[in-house]
């Protein structure tokens, strides 16, 4: 048997060809152009650690496991993982402003609960940032029912969200790590920073799969979904079912976020395009409901 990773198994391309269509139909993700060295540095170790020759062996090995555990840990090896406490100020400072139209409209109905979802979670920086700024707008004190709900398919990204211990790295947009921010909201042990209990209540996380309506399963009535850097992967085809998904799981009077390089316009009518504070937020086009 070869040794993974040795000249002789460099994925061919018929390999590469069955690997990113697997990608593509399983995740929606669009691998453009010959990626088959990054693939192949990606995942090589895997072959190896299953005692696999090929990637053709690696392909069956994957659509045979019924478990799909194999094919959640090699999504895990070809999704970007960055992320970091605060990212993308400009939206986060509407997702405050978006938090005062909901109370307001909560209380007009006389309910006091509030849900917000963030996709492609990943290690947790962002649903921990987006809990943090719940707590602090001082809105949704005393009885509310929070709920920040941070998903993604990476089970080893959500077992760090799940820990909230983090490195230096996690605060890189934030001034000299910005040791006030720093002091009050996390708890220093050697190098690792960990959030506080009383920031960390209110979030949950779940292993998920965007492109998969299972994965939403109990989550209607969200106030605020945050999907940001993820549909930028993602093929046209794709981005229509991810969109369906969202709008089924948003509140009718709820907000979607992508990011800041991202559209939706010209891409789907279940969703209308509003400005707030020079950035686009999304609502739901009530219209085309039964689409």
């Amino acid at each position: 048997m070869m040794n993974a990773g040795s000249k002789n198994d460099f994925m061919s391309e018929d390999e590469y060809r069955l690997l990113r269509e697997l990608v593509h139909q399983e995740f929606g993700i669009l691998l453009q152009g010959d990626k088959r060295l990054t693939l192949h540095t990606k995942v090589s170790h895997r072959l190896s650690i299953l005692d696999l020759a090929t990637y053709r062996d690696y392909y069956d090995y994957i659509v045979s496991d019924r478990s799909r555990e194999e094919l959640f840990t090699f999504a895990s090896h070809i999704t970007n993982n960055e992320t970091y406490f605060f990212r993308e100020k400009a939206q986060l400072d509407v997702f405050s402003d978006l938090l005062k139209e909901i109370k307001k409209e909560r209380q007009m109905k006389g309910e006091k609960a509030l849900r917000v979802l963030s996709l492609a979670s990943s290690s947790g920086e962002e649903a921990y940032s987006l809990n943090i700024i719940i707590q602090e707008s001082g809105h949704f004190m005393w009885d509310w029912d929070i709920r920040v709900t941070g998903m993604d398919i990476d089970r080893r990204a959500l077992g760090k969200a799940v820990q909230a211990c983090y490195t230096r790295n996690s605060f890189r947009t934030l001034n000299n790590g910005d040791k006030a921010f720093i002091k009050k909201y996390f708890t220093i042990d050697g190098d690792r920073y960990c959030l506080r209990k009383a920031f960390a209540r209110n979030v949950e996380f779940r292993h998920g799969n965007i492109l998969d309506a299972e994965s939403f399963s109990g989550l209607g009535g969200t106030d605020i979904i945050l999907c940001r850097n993820a549909l930028i992967y993602m093929s046209n085809d794709a981005i229509g079912k991810i969109v369906r998904n969202f709008y089924d799981c948003l509140s009718d009077s709820g907000y979607l976020l992508v990011g800041s390089s991202e559209s939706l316009i010209q891409k789907t009518n279940l969703f209308t395009p509003e400005y707030c504070n020079g950035v686009i937020v999304y609502r739901k086009n009530i219209d085309h409901q039964n689409l």
